[in-house]
């Protein structure tokens, strides 16, 4: 919880009424590897924040799953849109490993925030974030080869190198594993 809430501190003051409210809303959650903490089409999404562990963010799209995205220790989770909207999730969220997250339902979310004001701050800060990562996604997506893409993440995220699949990662890439293969045996000469 500590980490949560220097998460929190990043982008807002935390008060001690605002630190008591938000340690009784979120909700400590052990989760097994391969289980979905949520669906596309799944109504009331919730916020999740990863204590330990990785979740997958990916869609299905003719009886395939393409990864968009991946997520690690102490870093918030959700499909933003469907949470602030209310509307179904459009993406799906996966535990590849075993993993530690604190679950913070949309219903106590706009609670507190009508309590604490300050937390609309955190959640617009959190939104920025958000959209500069995208742009920078989409750029790299439709300017850098699959080997740019494989040395960036090498620099800016060795973690997913590390602990996650070949084949996952070929396809938050967006190539086959053969060619990640090839990528990663051109770079070993």
């Amino acid at each position: 919880m500590d980490k949560l809430l220097q998460n929190i501190a990043k982008y807002i003051p935390v008060s001690q009424p605002l630190e008591n409210a938000l340690v009784s809303s979120f909700q400590f959650t052990p989760i097994q590897q391969g289980t979905l903490l949520l669906r596309e089409g799944q109504y009331n999404v919730s916020l999740f924040f990863i204590q330990s562990g990785i979740v997958r963010c990916f869609n299905r799209k003719e009886e395939k799953e393409i990864t968009n995205d991946f997520f690690f220790e102490n870093t918030f989770v959700t499909d933003f849109p469907a949470l602030l909207n209310n509307t179904p999730a459009s993406q799906n969220f996966e535990a590849i490993e075993n993993t530690s997250i604190y679950t913070f339902s949309r219903d106590k979310l706009i609670r507190l925030t009508v309590q604490f004001p300050e937390l609309r701050t955190w959640g617009g800060k959190m939104a920025e974030l958000l959209f500069a990562q995208s742009i920078k996604k989409q750029s790299a997506l439709k300017s850098d080869s699959p080997k740019e893409r494989y040395l960036a993440i090498l620099k800016e995220k060795p973690q997913i190198i590390q602990r996650i699949p070949l084949f996952l990662i070929a396809s938050y890439l967006g190539i086959t594993q053969v060619h990640l293969s090839r990528i990663r045996k051109d770079l070993k000469m």
